[in-house]
């Protein structure tokens, strides 16, 4: 028969495991909520990216400088958010200075009807999008 002592011992040590658990599942699915919630800022981000690069192209192939002018402000002020700069490195911020600089251009050329050059700085920037994203992808080791 087991005695008041190791019956009580025995709760306590189930309450205790059972509270270890609770804890760990709380802290597992807040740090997997976070990453997400990360992830998907991260994926809304990148669709406002893409929803620019479509008004500038659409503006571009219709010869309206407004629409390319609006996207590439949108670009430009998203280029100096914090979210934007996922590295830190001189590799990426040399990146990150010809994309400026294609869309600047892009941006003047629109704003004079020169769409001829804003095809081409628009055609620069994105090969610059292209080689910057192909760059982040062999820094960063991939999470299946």
């Amino acid at each position: 028969m087991l005695s008041l002592h190791s019956a009580r011992a025995r709760w306590m040590t189930g309450a205790f495991l059972l509270l270890a658990l609770a804890l760990t599942e709380g802290i597992y699915y807040r740090a997997t909520t976070a990453a997400d919630k990360e992830d998907q800022s991260l994926s809304v981000f990148m669709r406002k990216k893409l929803d620019a690069s479509s008004k500038i192209l659409e503006g571009i192939t219709t010869e309206d400088s407004q629409l390319v002018v609006q996207g590439a402000d949108a670009l430009l002020a998203m280029s100096k958010t914090e979210i934007w700069n996922v590295l830190l490195d001189q590799d990426y911020r040399d990146f990150n200075t010809e994309f400026r600089g294609s869309v600047r251009k892009l941006r003047d050329a629109a704003e004079k009807g020169n769409f001829d050059n804003a095809t081409l700085q628009w055609m620069d920037a994105v090969k610059s999008c292209v080689e910057c994203h192909k760059y982040v992808r062999s820094q960063r080791p991939v999470v299946k």
